[in-house]
């Protein structure tokens, strides 16, 4: 199915009645379109990836449906303090959200072996901002960062260089 097939379904599922951000939620809850959705994102990836990583929330539901899509593992970003360990076993960085709201991210030490393939993953990327955290947090622990699958993509300057890379691989742009 091609990207702009999609993007007219997801379309027709977004409430109308959104503030803000969409609601991808009606995706998901349609097994069909959730699954074209998860094939499509995951088809450049077959054989090339040892996980796939994303962060929470909605990015979970994205990331194990890819994991299992790709038959390799899952990798689980946290909020910052929500890993039930102690902090000599997290590694933790911070951020500025797409509304300059400082945020954090976390990861277990042990959920990666160095040198291991990682798909990025999430809903939407919209400065990019969140992302680069996590890659951050995955190149700490040795983790070779080899794409960036997402539904849509605001197409920012922080995003513009991932598109023109071919780093990230999306259904949905604004432009």
């Amino acid at each position: 199915m091609s990207s702009e097939v999609l993007v007219n379904k997801i379309l027709a599922n977004i409430p109308k009645n959104t503030i803000g951000r969409y609601d991808i939620l009606p995706i998901i809850k349609d097994k069909y379109l959730f699954a074209d959705i998860i094939n499509y994102l995951a088809s450049p990836f077959h054989g090339k990836v040892d996980y796939v990583a994303s962060p929470e929330a909605i990015g979970w539901i994205i990331g194990v449906a890819m994991a299992r899509e790709l038959n390799v593992r899952f990798i689980q970003i946290r909020k910052s303090g929500k890993l039930p360990y102690k902090a000599e076993f997290v590694i933790a960085a911070k951020y500025a959200d797409y509304s300059d709201t400082e945020k954090g991210l976390e990861v277990s030490r042990d959920f990666v072996n160095a040198g291991s393939k990682i798909l990025l993953t999430d809903e939407w990327v919209e400065t990019g901002r969140t992302f680069h955290c996590c890659i951050d947090l995955l190149n700490t622990l040795g983790a070779i960062n080899v794409g960036l699958a997402t539904i849509g993509i605001d197409y920012q300057e922080g995003t513009k260089e991932w598109i023109d890379s071919g780093f990230v691989h999306f259904i949905g742009c604004n432009i």
